[in-house]
């Protein structure tokens, strides 16, 4: 990592996530500030205004959604953090999507769930990055954890130049 401090990360959990989930604990032991809020499953608009109040108060470096989750940070007001999505359900949820070109999706081409044309359909929107990887939806196998590992690295570096 580029940065001397640990990164702050705002983790947004899928509908059947938790703050306490494999992939904000994942991101935690390697050595980032995690801020994983709980977010309710029944009102997205409630859910997005609960992410939007951590974005402004915790200022993170860097928000991660996943799924639902990654619904709700492709939606909000990122406060100028930067933003990676895992397999995001942008289309079960909202629509109303605004990426910047820097941002990073992960997608399973085997995801069962969430269709990956969905993020395939983002990515050529907004000109942003998209990788496939992961065994599936869930994206908590080694494989998807080194790439979200590697989307961090990156935006950590783009952050460290001053683009923040």
């Amino acid at each position: 990592m580029n940065t001397e401090k640990p990164l702050k990360i705002l983790f947004l959990h899928g509908l059947e996530g938790t703050p306490m989930g494999s992939k904000p604990t994942h991101l935690s032991k390697a050595g980032h500030l995690v801020i994983a809020p709980a977010l309710g499953k029944d009102d997205f608009n409630e859910s997005l205004k609960i992410a939007e109040r951590y974005a402004k108060g915790c200022e993170p470096d860097i928000i991660v959604g996943s799924s639902r989750g990654g619904a709700l940070a492709a939606a909000m007001d990122r406060n100028g953090a930067k933003v990676i999505l895992i397999a995001p359900a942008w289309k079960k949820f909202d629509s109303s999507t605004c990426l910047d070109e820097d941002a990073i999706i992960l997608h399973s081409t085997r995801d069962d769930i969430v269709d990956v044309k969905d993020s395939e359909e983002l990515a050529y929107k907004y000109g942003c990055t998209l990788i496939y990887c992961g065994e599936n939806h869930r994206m908590r196998d080694e494989e998807a954890f080194a790439f979200l590992d590697g989307a961090v690295e990156t935006l950590s570096e783009i952050i460290a130049d001053g683009v923040k």
